[in-house]
């Protein structure tokens, strides 16, 4: 839980945090936040007084507890992004007309609302909880990374017809794209190949692809592949991470994980090892380069723009 100013808090919650996977536990619930959740992973059942709730991966709700307890159960793979925010701040960060859109009361009561699933707001989740996980000190990351998320979620209460317009069968074909593009961070498959391997046109799954998670086919490619990179640079150097993550050229690698991240590899990694180590310079090890180096994905980039 990391506290981005008064009245705004982040929080990534896994299953551990909780510990109610065998047998339902009961929480106390505040009184003073409004809380906007977006599902990681797994599932969530429970009850606050009458209501019921029920959530899986992907969800998006928003709720006030007025202080009533809570009981909740959920799976051994449960994970949550929440954004704790004050109503005054709320109306300071998102404008006046906010707390009538979320159904604020003079005396307000127990609510939660659902958006359903929306991507948007998943990915957006995804990237807080990975800077919370990665790079908790970089605070001024974290604080841009959640207002996105603010805004994302809020968005999916007002409308959200870009993440509903497809039918069960697309969803899940854009699914199955989504896994093999992901497959293979160093090698990444052409359009015309995710395309007939899901049975879905160049054009089409294109268009659908951005309606669905919010970003291009290269575009999630390259957030998921800077997300690998921040986790590699704990172990590996940033030749070493290159080197893994299909970049022939540093440079190209180093430009990327600038444009992601606001800051240089090179930085990112001495961030790491002096909090792990206490030292600036990590010690160098030996990296088989992959028998394949000449082939990486640098020049195939262009095939998913």
């Amino acid at each position: 839980m990391v506290t981005l100013q008064p009245g705004l808090v982040v929080c990534h919650t896994l299953a551990s945090d909780l510990g109610a996977i065998a047998t339902s536990k009961t929480f106390d619930g505040d009184s003073e936040f409004i809380h906007l959740n977006c599902q990681l992973a797994g599932m969530l059942t429970g009850r606050v007084g009458q209501d019921p709730l029920d959530f899986i991966e992907g969800d998006v709700s928003l709720g006030f507890a007025a202080g009533e307890r809570f009981q909740v159960r959920h799976c051994e793979h449960f994970q949550n992004l929440a954004v704790m925010v004050k109503p005054d701040v709320l109306c300071e960060l998102a404008g006046e007309e906010m707390p009538a859109m979320l159904g604020l009361r003079q005396d307000p009561r127990f609510f939660v609302q659902r958006a359903g699933i929306c991507q948007r707001s998943m990915r957006s989740a995804r990237n807080v909880a990975s800077l919370l996980t990665e790079f908790p000190c970089q605070r001024l990351l974290l604080h841009a990374a959640t207002l996105d998320f603010l805004h994302w979620h809020l968005t999916a209460f007002q409308s959200c017809k870009d993440c509903r317009c497809l039918s069960t069968r697309e969803c899940r074909q854009l699914e199955h794209a989504r896994e093999l593009l992901l497959q293979d961070l160093s090698t990444p498959p052409t359009i015309a190949q995710l395309a007939k391997a899901v049975g879905i046109n160049q054009c089409k799954l294109k268009k659908s692809f951005k309606d669905h998670f919010g970003n291009t086919i290269y575009g999630l490619f390259q957030e998921e592949r800077m997300a690998s990179a921040q986790r590699l640079l704990q172990s590996y150097n940033v030749t070493e991470t290159a080197m893994i993550l299909g970049y022939s050229n540093v440079s190209h690698f180093s430009a990327a994980f600038a444009k992601q991240f606001g800051c240089l590899p090179s930085k990112a990694r001495q961030s790491v090892t002096v909090a792990m180590h206490g030292y600036e310079t990590a010690p160098t090890r030996t990296l088989i380069a992959p028998a394949n180096l000449s082939n990486h994905s640098d020049a195939r980039e262009l095939m998913l723009a």
